[in-house]
């Protein structure tokens, strides 16, 4: 139940008609759609990538604390600049990702105007700063799994990836587990860089809840829809947090 403003300047109580009107709304499932497109897609490649430089970065060799600190900088990094950055290399023509693929012979795409590649592009500039920021938890969690461990498995003839596999993975899960739940939160309140890269297009192909509460709030003034909008989300990442919680204490 929302009060929203109905031409004229004074406030009118409407009950829940703004959720009806979601609920009816064709964009909505496509705009849900997208949402969980990008949670979903971009909290398992930074992680994964962000695990597997964690396991290179636990090593031993020369430079590896410069190593360790270069991983901070993307992280430190505005958001801003980074959209900004990667809207420069998303270029037709004049961006470094198209120029490399001419070089290598093949099709030069319009990123940021297909559909279909649109939110890939969005996922891919996620890349910068949601990989370091996995790698460095997850190495924090790598450095506290016991070497005795490691040790007494290898002595039982375990090989590398079976000690990864039964020792390493399990030991390192509740860190696992926070990681991706930051991850999630994180993706949900993505806006700079779909904002600066596509504004939500082509159409709504790349438009989240994010964004779209923006655009209804505060360009067309629909302060009570928006805020329907808000309430789903907030139930979206409540929901998905729950679950992620629910299964790390399963499995712990």
């Amino acid at each position: 139940m929302t009060f929203e403003r109905r031409y004229s300047d004074t406030w009118q109580f409407i009950g829940g008609e703004n959720f009806l009107e979601l609920v009816l709304d064709p964009q909505t499932p496509r705009i849900v759609f997208n949402t969980l497109y990008l949670v979903i897609a971009s909290t398992a490649i930074d992680t994964l990538v962000g695990l597997g430089l964690a396991v290179l970065m636990e090593g031993s060799f020369r430079g590896l604390r410069f190593i360790r600190t270069l991983y901070l900088l993307p992280i430190m990094t505005a958001p801003i600049i980074v959209a900004l950055s990667w809207r420069a290399m998303f270029n037709n023509d004049a961006g470094w990702i198209n120029y490399g693929l001419s070089l290598l012979h093949l099709p030069q795409p319009v990123w940021l105007g297909s559909p279909l590649l649109a939110m890939p592009a969005v996922i891919i500039s996620d890349m910068w700063t949601g990989v370091p920021f996995q790698a460095v938890l997850l190495l924090a969690g790598l450095l506290g799994v016991s070497v005795e461990l490691k040790e007494a498995a290898q002595m039982d003839g375990a090989n590398r990836w079976q000690v990864f596999w039964h020792v390493t993975i399990p030991s390192i899960r509740p860190v696992l587990m926070i990681a991706v739940i930051l991850k999630f939160i994180d993706t949900f309140r993505k806006f700079e860089g779909i904002q600066l890269l596509t504004t939500g297009g082509p159409g709504i192909a790349s438009t989240t809840l994010n964004l779209h509460i923006f655009v209804t709030g505060l360009t067309y003034d629909r302060v009570g829809y928006a805020a329907a909008f808000g309430v789903v989300m907030i139930a979206m990442i409540a929901a998905t947090v729950g679950l992620l919680y629910t299964g790390m204490r399963r499995t712990t």
